[in-house]
């Protein structure tokens, strides 16, 4: 398997979107703000490539807190990233960017460092980033016209404090095409995007994907104290359970892929529903329920891995076409998406969570069992389940 590096960060970008409230595509917009600037500037195209990158995953850090442009903490969640971006395929490379992408030209900024101390790339992406918060800030409350001139006077106005001049003349060299402003507002489309990748995109294999997936499993199950385990003890069972149902090393790999980021989607749920310690309304449920679209939406976004999307997405689908999201029936689910739906709610089960204590072993077969004889759950993946060593 080998994957474009640039549309899998560009679709993983998109959870880390809805994890910080904002609408999507807000680090397709920074990528494509910075590499406009970029060219601009004339930077070599390594130099290019780590900005591509950087721009994707420089919010990687923060938590389900939305943190604006104003607040005192943003240096958080950049060290934070730039450590977790450390595990990634050349993580290495977009680390010290990602480190200081909130660090003032005048040096102000938590690191005190200033002027051509701080990371030129690092530059780029503060700016480009605050392009796009202060886009959607204004454009709120001002029409098109109103708020261009509301954003070309504020970073002339920071210009020498907050970002560096050089930068900003050339911003206002690109503020001044009409196609700058368009191709950002229709950051949605990989064609916008696509013509300023490098002709040497990075390839990724199965191994570097596996990497990528624990970061963001990581994201996952950091968001809810309850569930802190529950991505990596899916992904355990699902690959033991795989090898054992007779799968390749290969196949086993994506499935505990699939295991990994199962709920990508869960992001986009507010904690106050999924640490709720009573029964859910009615109202919660169909909030809860949204995570799925959201998980499969982003994995497809990706390409090459439809596979892995689709076992991650359906499992919470059951036999009798009662699950969620697409209410998929036994002769649309193939034998990997059967086996997830057992592997999470199997884990979930043997898990605590703010209403119940987690069962044992057999407790959770046994209420399983009862599933699967109403024809919701299937019996062959429950047994296969049993023979994995927990």
């Amino acid at each position: 398997m080998l994957l474009d590096y640039f549309r899998l960060l560009s679709a993983l970008s998109l959870s880390l979107d809805i994890l910080e409230k904002r609408n999507f595509g807000h680090a397709r917009k920074v990528a494509y703000v910075a590499i406009r600037l970029a060219r601009k500037l004339n930077i070599k195209r390594d130099e290019e490539d780590k900005i591509f990158y950087s721009a994707f995953l420089h919010d990687i850090g923060k938590s389900d807190v939305y943190e604006d442009f104003n607040s005192n903490n943003t240096w958080v969640h950049s060290l934070r990233g730039s450590d977790m971006v450390k595990d990634m395929p050349r993580g290495h490379e977009f680390s010290d960017i990602i480190k200081y992408h909130h660090e003032n030209w005048d040096g102000s900024g938590y690191f005190h460092i200033n002027g051509d101390s701080i990371p030129f790339e690092a530059q780029i992406i503060y700016l480009a980033d605050q392009f796009d918060v202060k886009y959607n800030t204004v454009s709120i409350t001002m029409n098109e016209y109103g708020t261009r001139k509301h954003i070309e006077k504020w970073f002339n106005d920071e210009s020498g404090k907050s970002f560096n001049p050089i930068v900003v003349k050339v911003l206002n060299d690109l503020m001044k095409q009409e196609k700058f402003w368009l191709d950002y507002e229709h950051y949605d489309t990989f064609d916008v995007l696509r013509p300023y990748i490098s002709n040497e995109t990075m390839i990724i294999d199965i191994n570097d994907l596996s990497k990528i997936a624990r970061v963001f499993s990581n994201i996952i199950d950091n968001k809810s104290h309850f569930t802190y385990k529950h991505s990596k003890g899916i992904s355990e069972i699902a690959y033991k359970a795989a090898l054992i149902s007779g799968y390749d090393e290969m196949m086993a790999k994506k499935v505990k892929i699939a295991g990994l980021l199962h709920d990508l989607g869960k992001l986009a749920i507010p904690n106050e529903i999924l640490d709720k310690p009573d029964k859910l309304t009615e109202e919660e449920f169909m909030i809860i329920k949204s995570h799925t679209y959201y998980t499969k939406k982003i994995l497809m976004e990706i390409g090459g891995i439809d596979d892995i999307a689709e076992w991650a997405a359906n499992h919470h689908e059951k036999l009798d076409g009662s699950g969620y999201p697409e209410g998929l029936t036994g002769d649309d689910l193939d034998d990997i998406s059967r086996l997830m739906a057992v592997c999470d709610m199997y884990q979930a089960l043997t898990e605590d969570r703010p209403y119940r204590k987690g069962l044992a072993h057999i407790e959770a077969i046994d209420t399983i069992y009862k599933l699967v004889k109403l024809n919701k759950i299937d019996g062959r993946s429950l047994d296969i389940i049993k023979e994995v060593e927990l």
